[in-house]
């Protein structure tokens, strides 16, 4: 009875050490495995950054640790240059599609500009055509614009330089005012010098003192005449302004009405105006 107790015994202990066996065997060799992988270190840091970007490098013990994470580290490296090659594709990818949404966009408002101009693009015809052309015609009556919209800018070049012709009238004007009051604070002070004369003064200082007054007032009425005639010259230049600009607004609105005979339709957009001048310039 004792001896099939201990055998049991030991068949029991037998069985646990071969099951066991496997599995301290599997750790221990495991165990080793890793042990020589962290110590060479280059190999754990290796595999770790090429698979995950430093994901295995960080899984090596001891030594592994660091060759793990320099690696891995380039791997990471690695992987911010193709995600910068992909950006710059993108970027460029985006560039091409801006380019081309400005070509459409470009394309689309000449189009709509040709719209607008209708038969205003007979301007461009040749200067010859302009010039010798029906005045019934689509090209005559543009023409006739043409020169009715020189007329304009010559009516409105008259305005600017009348304008500027008041302003230096006007200048005038401050000028002889000022040399007038001073021609006259002249006879003031002569008229007041003859006056202090003493009652003994000689014969020569009184004659010095009326020459003087007389020269002074003879000034005087000079600056005060020079003046008179710049008050009138200003007056005459605003004159001329007001003249101009009523040209000018004759002029403008005969250019308007041959644009709008020319284009057969009113009103005609600014655009299509700037568009017509632009093919006309130089003709």
């Amino acid at each position: 009875m004792k001896i099939t107790s201990r055998s049991a015994l030991f068949v029991a202990s037998l069985s646990a050490l071969l099951i066991a066996g496997p599995s301290l065997l599997s750790k221990s060799s495991l165990l080793s495995y890793d042990q020589a992988l962290a110590e060479r270190g280059g190999n754990g840091g290796g595999n770790g950054g090429g698979n995950g970007g430093g994901n295995g490098g960080g899984n090596g013990n001891g030594g592994g640790n660091a060759g793990g994470q320099s690696n891995g580290g380039n791997g990471g490296s690695k992987g911010s240059s193709g995600n910068a090659g992909k950006s710059s594709g993108g970027s460029a990818k985006s560039a091409s599609l801006e380019g081309n949404k400005g070509k459409a966009k470009g394309a689309t408002k000449e189009k709509n500009i040709n719209a607008q101009l209708g038969a205003l693009n007979a301007a461009h015809a040749s200067p010859t055509a302009l010039k010798n052309a029906s005045p019934n015609s689509r090209v005559g009556k543009i023409a006739a614009y043409q020169q009715a919209a020189a007329a304009s800018a010559a009516a409105d070049q008259a305005v600017t330089d009348a304008e500027a012709a008041a302003a230096a009238a006007s200048q005038a004007v401050t000028d002889a005012t000022v040399a007038s009051d001073a021609a006259d604070q002249a006879l003031a002070d002569a008229q007041a010098a003859q006056a202090a004369l003493p009652t003994d003064a000689s014969d020569a200082e009184k004659a010095a003192a009326q020459q003087a007054v007389d020269d002074a007032q003879v000034a005087a009425d000079t600056a005060q005449a020079t003046e008179d005639q710049a008050i009138a010259d200003a007056a005459a230049a605003d004159a001329a302004v007001q003249a101009a600009k009523d040209a000018a607004a004759t002029a403008e609105q005969a250019e308007t009405d041959a644009l709008n005979a020319a284009a057969n339709k009113k009103p005609v957009s600014p655009e299509a105006k700037a568009a017509l001048d632009a093919l006309l310039a130089g003709k």
